[in-house]
């Protein structure tokens, strides 16, 4: 006859199981709350711009031209903004014309239209650039050095375990 499990045996199970949607609870909550505040700040930023002239979209579209030494297809512009390619190119049309970016047609293949950045879109993009460097200063000042130092190793890891489930 075999022992029966008593509910000793099966308790540390529970209790492990236990912890653990408790920890998924709290690191939950904690993330939408990180999120949120985000959310609300990019809402607060779009509602009165430091930079008026360029939205927090248009930004995200311009700033990997102002980074990249050669123009770029509009498809590779799309991907490192985080929009689709129509997405890119309407608001692109905008951007051309108020002479922030320009569509060039390769020498090679007349069909390939890459985008670059105009001094004016640059200057545009600087501005943007400066005014989140303060606001990513005044968070940074808010925290202890060890708390910098957790948040930027947290934040890494985060960035790559979303990259890792969306690649």
């Amino acid at each position: 006859m075999q022992a029966q499990p008593t509910s000793d045996a099966v308790e540390p199970a529970a209790r492990t199981s236990a912890a653990a949607d408790a920890e998924l609870l709290v690191f939950a909550e904690a993330m939408d709350e990180f999120l949120r505040a985000a959310r609300r700040a990019r809402g607060q930023l779009n509602r009165t711009p430091v930079v008026p002239e360029l939205s927090a979209s248009q930004f995200h579209l311009l700033e990997p031209l102002l980074r990249s030494p050669e123009a770029l297809c509009v498809g590779a512009l799309a991907d490192a903004a985080g929009v689709t390619p129509p997405s890119a190119t309407r608001m692109l049309d905008g951007l051309q014309e108020r002479g922030l970016v320009a569509r060039v047609r390769t020498s090679d293949d007349r069909r390939i239209v890459r985008v670059q950045i105009t001094p004016e879109g640059a200057e545009l993009v600087a501005r943007k650039q400066g005014a989140m460097r303060a606001t990513r200063e005044a968070v940074f000042n808010q925290l202890t050095p060890g708390e910098r130092r957790t948040a930027a190793r947290v934040l890494h890891r985060l960035a790559a375990a979303i990259e890792d489930l969306h690649p």
